[in-house]
């Protein structure tokens, strides 16, 4: 089901805009198309499949009402500091400081809204399913089947959970970004790269809150100065420095330390 709704999103991609326009419309761009797709899967998915079928709980898949507020203040601390980046950027370029294009072009609820789009909608299902998700039960299984030191399970479930992550793209990239066959093998790779970039902080933080945030700066990062691509940079180098620092990064917000449903992910790996 998770690989199936992109392939049918994408290939009725012009119906589907062309069914959401009024909606984008009235709100100003403020909700737009990608939260109007992914709201319905995540009901279907999350909370039709994984909650009512599976029985599973929120906390089950990371969604702890306890780590909400490190997440937030986690979140909020990256976009300040990539706006920083942005300054120093035009700064470094000799350009004046001034409001990023797209707040003027699009205006600023239709800005607003892309990230609201990522923070309730694509990044929050990717988050869910392929970190919170699919890398634990992979984990679960393969603890089961090997008997092979701890870390090699988290490792191959890793490397697994996140190739699929990384080929349910396959579809948005030919029909969407129309991909040939040739350029889409680097894309993959380096979707698989960002992946297990948001899989090992999630995996150090036990925090889904934290990895939410730094996937919606990586697809919209809502430069209020300073080009994009400075701030989807930083947002990658400040979620490979969070991997690295967390424990005393998560020592700042004064939120307790919460673990996996299981903590299993904290275990020695003797």
């Amino acid at each position: 089901m998770a690989a199936g709704y992109p392939t049918l999103v994408w290939a009725n991609r012009e119906l589907i805009l062309s069914l959401t326009r009024s909606i984008v419309d009235a709100t100003d761009g403020f909700v737009q198309p990608t939260l109007l797709l992914y709201l319905p899967v995540l009901l279907l998915v999350v909370g039709g499949v994984m909650l009512w079928v599976g029985r599973l709980r929120l906390r089950d898949l990371s969604l702890r009402r306890g780590d909400l507020r490190t997440g937030v203040v986690v979140t909020v601390g990256v976009w300040l500091l990539m706006q920083v980046v942005g300054i120093v950027a035009l700064l470094w370029a000799g350009e004046p400081i001034r409001l990023n294009d797209t707040w003027l072009t699009g205006g600023a609820l239709a800005a607003i809204g892309a990230l609201v789009a990522q923070l309730f909608g694509n990044a929050l299902y990717e988050e869910v399913v392929f970190r919170a998700f699919l890398l634990n039960q992979f984990r679960h299984k393969l603890r089961r089947r090997l008997t092979t030191a701890p870390r090699w399970s988290v490792l191959l479930a890793l490397v697994a959970s996140q190739a699929v992550f990384a080929l349910i793209h396959v579809p948005s990239r030919l029909v969407g970004d129309g991909l040939t066959l040739g350029q889409l093998g680097p894309t993959l790779v380096l979707l698989f790269v960002w992946g297990t970039l948001l899989a090992v902080v999630y995996y150090r933080t036990g925090n889904l809150f934290v990895t939410i945030g730094i996937h919606a700066f990586m697809n919209a990062p809502t430069m209020l100065v300073g080009p994009p691509d400075a701030g989807v940079l930083t947002a990658i180098a400040l979620g490979a420095l969070i991997a690295v620092l967390w424990p005393r990064i998560e020592r700042f917000t004064d939120a307790s330390r919460l673990h996996d449903a299981d903590d299993s992910h904290r275990q020695s790996s003797n």
